[in-house]
């Protein structure tokens, strides 16, 4: 697999996945935990070592199962207001980004990628968080 250029912004855009992670663990969902925090360790390895194609398949896929979990608290905690609307602003602008980078363009734009994926996490988890409280 070609190697994909590097930006600082990569080195810190990820980091935003740790707000969403503490919160998780503050709340006990541990199932969500373990899935965050793969994505997180496997997309840092990934954009931070060789960017060989075992670790682009395994950020894909956990990246995927990540989606799918954020869906599940949507639906658990019923879809409340504000929080989840929050959350579908965050994934379409992080969809933007991400199908929208140019091969120039890759590291900023796939830290606003990380940025706004965080948000989806982050929103989704307050979503079902609020809806507890309830």
């Amino acid at each position: 697999m070609k190697k994909i250029g590097k930006s600082k912004a990569l080195t810190w855009s990820n980091l935003f996945f740790l707000a969403p992670l503490i919160l998780a663990i503050k709340y006990n969902l541990y199932w969500y935990v373990i899935v965050l925090f793969l994505v997180f360790i496997i997309s840092y390895k990934f954009h931070f070592s060789e960017e060989d194609e075992e670790l682009y398949f395994l950020d894909v896929v956990f990246s995927l199962v990540l989606m799918f979990f954020n869906f599940i608290l949507l639906f658990m905690g019923h879809w409340i207001l504000p929080y989840s609307v929050f959350a579908v602003i965050c994934a379409i602008i992080a969809l933007c980004f991400y199908c929208g980078r140019l091969k120039n363009d890759y590291g900023p734009s796939h830290s606003m990628w990380h940025i706004f994926s965080a948000g989806v996490c982050l929103f989704s988890l307050l979503t079902f968080i609020e809806y507890l409280k309830l």
